[in-house]
């Protein structure tokens, strides 16, 4: 892979599983899987299953969360004499245990705190993508402190949906423009082809009731008619795909 490949018009798909049933992650990654396109799947759950992607981390460092929450039985009445880097090491910790081959991160809900770095370097982890610069033209990996490699992101889609940026239109998305592209998705949006945070929202009652959510699908354009039209254009272009790990890897190499 070039370097000025990774400037220019490179695309990475990745998913943010955040706990999407099997049935749900499973119609993602067979789009994904039909065109022969490898993405990096952000995981929040040990389980996950998807041969021929990147797996990653997703560790969500959110004050009632899944992990705050198991921490907080763990530990009882010694929590809140824990300090923010205790905390964050164990959540780390947890996360990794479930995709030990991981080497980059992304934090539930774009999460972003230094203190993260040195705990990110001591789990062996390489890069993170937690940056978001929507659409912005010339995006390419900079390198942070504690040899972390932050690789940003181009597009996501539940920023799509709270500000219908690109109003689910493929030319709106301007592949044309020079940088890196880094897309990052959610099965559960892309499931019921959710065209605003509204609908969404009220999907969340049935996260897990496979049938429900089909049957709240939208049959207008919104996430799933976008994600379908980029991985066609990706396709019928001939377009280079990669997964973050192999942009991190290439990037380190020439630099």
């Amino acid at each position: 892979m070039d370097r000025e490949i990774i400037k220019s018009d490179l695309i990475s798909i990745t998913i943010d599983v955040d706990w999407a049933c099997p049935e749900v992650l499973n119609d993602t990654l067979s789009l994904l899987n039909e065109r022969g396109i490898s993405g990096t799947i952000f995981c929040t759950h040990p389980g996950i299953n998807a041969p021929g992607h990147e797996l990653a981390l997703h560790p969500n460092f959110r004050r009632n969360g899944d992990s705050m929450i198991r921490l907080k039985q763990e530990v009882g009445n010694r929590f809140e004499g824990l300090s923010e880097t205790e905390i964050y090491k164990y959540i780390v910790k947890l996360t990794r245990s479930f995709c030990p081959e991981a080497t980059g991160v992304r934090a539930h809900s774009l999460f972003y705190d230094s203190l993260l770095l040195p705990i990110y370097h001591e789990a062996g982890l390489r890069y993170e993508s937690s940056y978001l610069l929507p659409l912005t033209e010339g995006l390419h990996p900079v390198w942070k402190e504690y040899d972390i490699l932050e690789i940003p992101i181009y597009f996501n889609d539940h920023f799509e949906l709270k500000s219908g940026m690109a109003d689910f239109k493929i030319e709106n998305l301007h592949l044309e423009k020079p940088g890196l592209k880094v897309f990052q998705f959610h099965p559960n949006m892309l499931f019921i082809n959710a065209a605003t945070n509204e609908q969404y929202l009220e999907s969340k009652p049935y996260y897990h009731h496979y049938k429900k959510l089909l049957s709240l699908r939208n049959n207008n354009r919104g996430a799933r008619t976008l994600f379908l039209d980029l991985l066609d254009w990706i396709s019928a272009n001939r377009l280079q795909t990669a997964t973050l790990s192999e942009v991190n890897s290439e990037w380190r190499n020439n630099n």
